[in-house]
């Protein structure tokens, strides 16, 4: 019998009481503040975290927040428009006033109603849904929701398996992000190791052809569309496509038929994802999907590729769309003129591949942390799932 088995049988065998979180919890409210203050006021070295709605999150310093109401205890922060999540924080943080929070005396309790309420996340979102536009929930919907309350011996169990959990899954995306960056390192240093450049245009040196405006008519089977999450690491995914009929096919491809060593780029979210078609794969472009067609007179596919996967390229559309493009469109013209240095073709092909040879050396190493971390987020998925379910 495990240790939670045993706190359980000894401490609670009749079943566990619920009562509504309003009943258990204290309420905390925010601060008003507008998006513009927010954008004024923000400072990395701010000792204040502000969260706003979305994913909108800034440091601040105290004194430059307008009628601060600052939270200084643990607390589950409910972000209760756009985005419907909870953020467990201990640091003195505020928040946009549209949203809320709760704490309790006892630390373990407020750490053990974020995991409650994270594994219901699903019952908030869609009580959100049909509420407009964007999706939000009123504050009865957490204040009149009912949640176990076991005695403070099994709450603190649970959290320590469930944190465990999460610091595993954190160490094992530390560790691949530490990866990936060493990967981006050693992979501009080969692309710059020639001794002579020249510097172009994206439009300069490929035919780039943006995607047809009409949405397509999707099938069960038929001819492949890219979309954004099928462009990864230089590739193209084929493990989840969607599909047209040859007749919508022919209606699409009418600027140009996609074709072998053509580099397609995602100007959708995940922006800058990007894959080259392989030799007999046919295919068209989804929505936002642009075809890159390299003049072979001037650069390689198979060095391009590589090219507009490095810091050299993403960089510049940081830079970009930190001035105005959304994270749902990159401008087609902002793409045409992304910078692009190239060596002389005898030069891309050494370096294409060694790249080439270093990219599947990476991709060795790598390949399983993916697979770990996925198998540890659906296993504390699960625990988090059974350790939360108590006889009433």
């Amino acid at each position: 019998m495990s240790r939670l088995e045993e706190l359980i049988a000894e401490l609670c065998p009749n079943g566990v009481e619920f009562k509504k979180i309003k009943d258990v919890y204290t309420r905390l409210k925010g601060t008003p503040i507008t998006a513009g203050k927010m954008k004024e006021i923000e400072n990395s070295s701010g000792e204040i975290r502000v969260f706003a709605g979305g994913k909108t999150v800034i440091n601040a310093r105290e004194e430059d927040i307008p009628n601060a109401n600052i939270t200084r205890v643990p607390a589950v922060l409910v972000q209760s428009r756009g985005v419907i999540d909870f953020v467990f924080y201990e640091e003195p943080f505020t928040f946009k006033n549209e949203m809320w929070a709760y704490t309790n005396k006892e630390r373990i309790s407020v750490k053990f109603l974020y995991y409650v309420l994270k594994n219901n996340a699903p019952h908030f979102r869609d009580a959100a849904s049909g509420m407009g536009s964007l999706p939000q929930i009123s504050l009865p919907v957490t204040e009149e929701f009912e949640v176990p309350v076991p005695p403070l011996e099994v709450q603190e169990e649970i959290v320590r398996i469930l944190d465990n959990f999460t610091e595993l899954t954190a160490e094992l995306t530390a560790e691949l992000t530490a990866r990936r960056k060493q990967a981006d390192y050693y992979r501009e240093k080969m692309i710059l190791s020639a001794s002579d450049y020249s510097e172009y245009e994206l439009s300069e040196i490929c035919l780039v052809i943006d995607c047809p405006h009409s949405s397509p008519k999707w099938k069960e089977e038929g001819i492949p569309v890219i979309r954004n999450y099928n462009l990864v690491n230089g590739t193209i995914d084929t493990t989840k496509l969607s599909y047209v009929s040859e007749e919508d096919y022919k209606e699409r491809i009418k600027r140009v038929e996609p074709q072998e060593n053509d580099i397609l780029f995602s100007r959708e979210a995940p922006i800058g994802n990007v894959g080259i078609i392989p030799a007999g794969f046919k295919c068209c472009q989804g929505q936002r999907v642009v075809l890159l067609r390299p003049f072979t007179e001037y650069v390689l596919s198979r060095f391009l590729i590589h090219v507009l996967q490095s810091g050299l390229v993403r960089n510049q559309i940081g830079k970009v769309e930190g001035v105005g493009a959304t994270v749902s469109n990159f401008n087609i013209a902002d793409l045409k003129r992304l910078k692009i240095l190239l060596p002389p073709l005898d030069d891309q092909r050494i370096i294409a591949d060694k790249l080439e040879v270093f990219n599947k050396y990476c991709f060795e190493i790598t390949e399983g942390l993916p697979a770990e971390i996925e198998a540890r987020r659906k296993q504390y998925e699960y625990y988090r799932d059974k350790l939360l379910s108590f006889d009433v």
